[in-house]
């Protein structure tokens, strides 16, 4: 007497939706792209602010209605550009330079760009090229939006298309984020690491860890990664190591005040209490994803995007702000894991009635760890059993 098969588990079905997503026509996989590509523009519109051009001179868009002025994060950044094209010494100090009245009326100068030297040398030069262009500095962030989402649809198209979909099709809140509060040097760190992954799957592994280290000195969510400086060779990890202390350590010796982002940094939201909470969930959780990335055999690709993503978590845990998460898990992940979590994350605050954005990093959160389980369980199997992958 034979046996009932057994269930298809979870993995399973999981697989085989993969290879249907992935085996799709070319046709199908194009419209439902250019779908989405078009949903990402017509929500974008309204988050386009008319302070910077009023669509309504176009008679197809007349009746959308515009953000009035620049969101927070164009204000304080311009602010801080401006101030490191008057003079780089006064970056921390922001003594020299006057806020506009609508600058003032948005952020205390402290609170305005409270970051590395790497991230206010690009935007003073993204301000330069904005007013060079008539771009204006909104455009030129606006104009890295566009490219990351551009690397980021080649990668999916490279390796899994449909992730680009299961990303974006569901865009108001990343839309917010990027078109209107504009999270400028969240998307010049993710332009660096969308260059750094492409670098790596072209087989330029010295260029990719580098790139990799000029994001971590832009935005501190790579710092994961540094982990990887043993797998390097000595000169890489040399100069990788090296760029890291140019970027965050050698500006101490050179800027007053300089500190004065870390202790910002620290106390703008969240008590010693919560980073204590946040550590105790982000510290197994980065031993766990060592072991799946030396036990799964990730390579530089997996590296790289999975190297944002612990502190990440932590800042987001410990700040009770799930946009530092989410944020990083935009960056494209062939094995779909982080990008299924985002995409979760976002779908549960969109769709699911009275649940609040807040809950947007438990869900990540539950799903990265269910993710690494699963990755471990195979590991596992696959020691048992070298057929088993």
């Amino acid at each position: 007497m034979t046996g009932s098969p057994r269930p298809a588990g979870l993995a399973d079905r999981a697989r085989a939706w993969d290879a249907r997503l992935t085996a799709a026509p070319a046709g199908v996989q194009l419209l439902v792209i250019v779908v989405t590509l078009g949903v990402m523009a017509w929500t974008s519109l309204p988050n386009v602010p008319r302070q910077w051009t009023d669509l309504s001179r176009w008679p197809l868009l007349h009746g959308i209605r515009q953000q009035p002025e620049y969101g927070t994060d164009t204000l304080s950044d311009t602010y801080g550009a401006r101030v490191v094209l008057n003079d780089p010494r006064d970056m921390y100090t922001k003594r020299k330079l006057d806020q506009t009245p609508q600058e003032a009326a948005t952020w205390s100068r402290e609170a305005s760009a409270p970051y590395p030297p790497a991230a206010l040398f690009i935007e003073a030069a993204l301000f330069r090229i904005g007013e060079w262009t008539g771009a204006g500095f909104y455009g030129c962030i606006l104009a890295l939006a566009v490219v990351f989402v551009a690397l980021s649809l080649a990668y999916c198209v490279a390796t899994r298309w449909y992730v680009f979909p299961l990303l974006y099709l569901n865009f108001g809140y990343i839309s917010e984020r990027f078109v209107h509060v504009q999270d400028d040097t969240y998307l010049i760190m993710l332009v660096v690491v969308m260059a750094a992954l492409w670098l790596a799957r072209a087989g330029r592994t010295t260029a990719a860890h580098l790139l990799t280290a000029v994001a971590i000195t832009v935005k501190l969510s790579g710092l994961y990664y540094v982990r990887n400086v043993w797998r390097m060779p000595r000169p890489v990890a040399a100069a990788f190591l090296a760029l890291l202390a140019a970027g965050l350590v050698l500006p101490y010796f050179l800027f007053d005040n300089y500190l004065y982002i870390y202790r910002y940094g620290n106390e703008l939201k969240g008590h010693w209490y919560d980073a204590v909470l946040a550590a105790a969930i982000v510290v197994p959780f980065a031993v766990a994803l060592w072991r799946v990335e030396d036990s799964r055999g990730f390579d530089l690709e997996d590296r790289i995007g999975w190297g944002l993503v612990p502190f990440a978590l932590f800042l987001a845990l410990k700040m009770n702000v799930p946009r530092h998460l989410i944020v990083v898990l935009l960056v494209p992940d062939k094995r779909v894991v982080r990008n299924l979590a985002a995409a979760a994350a976002l779908a549960a605050t969109t769709f699911v009635p009275g649940v609040r954005f807040g809950a947007a990093t438990p869900v990540a959160a539950a799903v990265l760890v269910a993710g690494l389980a699963w990755h471990l369980r195979a590991a596992r199997r696959a020691t048992a059993s070298p057929h088993v992958r």
